[in-house]
């Protein structure tokens, strides 16, 4: 599985997603680290605290601007890939020298609830993959 060597490559993972996408992001982050891959999302606290001071459409790129580094790898859910804030991310981590992998439901032809359980396969195939 492509992902899974560009996991293993990576230095660090993060992961993020809005509502139903980033339950899974930390869904997928906890089955990382069950195979001893350091995964990481935003805590609810940085993510509000964020929103509230510089706007929703920044949390996710702040955040990759303090703790994401060149060799780290970036994995983007979004239903429909046209959220402001992961767009945003995503171009943040490309800045940043990350890798980046947009799993993105509109993209492959996808519905919310079919892009939403896509991403849970997605990390349980990564599981599989990484053990």
């Amino acid at each position: 599985m492509e992902l899974a060597d560009r996991i293993r490559k990576a230095k660090r993972v993060f992961l993020a997603g809005n509502g139903g996408s980033h339950a899974n992001a930390i869904h997928i982050q906890n089955d990382l680290l069950s195979v001893g891959i350091a995964a990481f999302t935003i805590d609810p606290a940085t993510l509000t605290a964020t929103a509230n001071d510089y706007g929703y459409e920044q949390v996710f790129s702040r955040w990759l601007k303090t703790v994401g580094t060149k060799g780290d790898l970036f994995i983007a859910l979004s239903g429909s890939g046209k959220s402001p804030n992961i767009l945003m991310a995503c171009k943040t981590a490309e800045e940043l020298g990350m890798d980046v992998h947009r799993e993105f439901g509109a993209e492959q032809g996808l519905q919310m609830q079919d892009a939403e359980e896509s991403q849970i396969r997605l990390g349980h195939d990564l599981m599989r993959a990484l053990k």
